[in-house]
């Protein structure tokens, strides 16, 4: 764990500049979006603003804040795996910036394949708008998600001492993070879910099983 503390160390320069980045998009979104991202920052327990917005972005939710949010998604993720694979000493061709970046590359590979693979079933079958309306959902929790996980990151790279304890506490807070996101998509759309069950059971197999056995087939 010694080694894995000191490659944490060596690399602080480049992930201050990553965390300094996802600061500054932060910040130019609070300028341009203020109350927007506050709205994102609150869905776990508020679905208000989450349906108004929805009913407003329906028919192009992909904008500047969708795009720059899914920037910081990858960016984070990517940082978390990164220290996670450090730490535990998993895969030594990753222990560096490169590593990172090619983090990113899978991580972003496997959430637009995710997408594409929805969108065409989705059109297969005839159900686009109930397709949309669990992809908005996935994609404004799970911004909230990175939102609440960024502190716990941030205090986990520069955490002096207890590093490994701070690394299982933010793993721990992103898994019970995942957990409420599923709990709070499956009973704001209950309705949706229930009334579609075989297409959401498809959607979870084909959307979350098998892009990520693609991605890892094609890496490994």
């Amino acid at each position: 764990m010694f080694e894995a503390t000191k490659i944490i160390h060596q690399n602080s320069d480049w992930i201050t500049l990553v965390l300094l980045f996802i600061f500054s998009v932060l910040t130019m979104l609070k300028l341009v979006y203020k109350a927007k991202l506050f709205h994102v920052s609150t869905f776990f327990y508020s679905k208000k603003y989450l349906s108004i917005y929805y009913n407003k972005e329906k028919r192009g939710f992909i904008n500047l804040l969708q795009v720059s949010l899914f920037i910081i998604q990858l960016l984070v993720l990517s940082l978390l795996f990164y220290l996670l694979n450090v730490y535990f000493q998993l895969y030594s061709k990753l222990f560096n910036f490169h590593g990172y970046l090619l983090l990113i590359s899978l991580i972003g590979s496997y959430f637009i394949l995710r997408y594409f693979i929805g969108l065409f079933l989705a059109l297969l079958f005839n159900f686009k708008e109930e397709h949309s309306t669990i992809v908005y959902y996935k994609m404004s929790y799970f911004n909230n998600l990175i939102l609440w996980l960024l502190p716990f990151l941030v205090v986990t790279v520069y955490f002096t001492t207890y590093k490994k304890l701070a690394l299982k506490i933010t793993l721990l807070m992103f898994v019970l993070f995942l957990i409420l996101r599923y709990i709070l998509l499956l009973k704001n759309n209950k309705k949706l879910i229930f009334n579609n069950l075989f297409y959401f059971i498809l959607y979870l197999c084909a959307l979350e099983i098998a892009p990520l056995i693609i991605i890892l087939k094609l890496t490994f």
